[in-house]
């Protein structure tokens, strides 16, 4: 009987002691991904080059919505467009992308900020020879994904045997575009349901 309390109380220290660094562990965790998940200078570079900072926008998002964070970019004192930080559901589970639209009512630039999709697949997203293709896509209206080359300044070609990822992607850039035209310029933008439907386009 003595062994059996003895070894309980072995077994109950240890896992005491798992417990607390599984908490450390994950405390650790949890401040770089919140940290990783911030817009920094480096990505402003990247997606906007012609801007020299961000600041905030007053404007309300949605807590239930994609958009999570939206920022006018600035050069010396005029604002030149817009940075949107967007959340989509890619192939593994949700993908974080920072979008910029410029003024001029074009895509300047994406980046994956984070996501969990499959090495050499889905996670191809990341790379440059596929985000760039949304450079200078007209923020306008919906993009769409194709499996073929692109015939229309609207089209995404997908990456190949990643199409639900490229989706992500596409669905993240469109996320942003609607947002641009509807909170910030005030237009009214036709459902991508009702877009489908008046095009006769189709998901294959």
């Amino acid at each position: 009987m003595k062994e059996n309390f003895k070894l309980g109380g072995i077994l109950l220290i240890i896992t005491m002691i798992a417990g607390l660094l599984l908490g450390f562990a994950n405390d650790l965790t949890k401040e770089a991904i919140i940290e990783n998940s911030k817009i920094s200078k480096e990505d402003l570079s990247y997606i906007m080059p012609e801007a020299e900072k961000i600041q905030d926008m007053d404007i309300e998002l949605d807590a239930e919505g994609n958009v999570k964070e939206i920022y006018e970019a600035v050069s010396g004192s005029d604002v030149i467009g817009y940075v949107l930080k967007v959340t989509s559901k890619g192939f593994h589970g949700a993908v974080d992308f920072v979008v910029a639209i410029s003024k001029d009512d074009t895509v300047s630039g994406v980046k994956v900020l984070s996501h969990s999709e499959t090495p050499g697949l889905g996670a191809k997203i990341s790379e440059d020879k596929f985000i760039s293709r949304f450079e200078d896509k007209p923020a306008t209206g919906y993009l769409e994904v194709v499996k073929v080359t692109p015939n229309k300044d609207t089209e995404v070609e997908a990456i190949s045997g990643a199409t639900t990822s490229s989706k992500a992607a596409v669905n993240a850039v469109n996320e942003a575009i609607t947002f641009y035209l509807e909170k910030i310029k005030g237009e009214v933008v036709e459902s991508k349901e009702d877009t489908d439907a008046n095009t006769g386009a189709s998901e294959n």
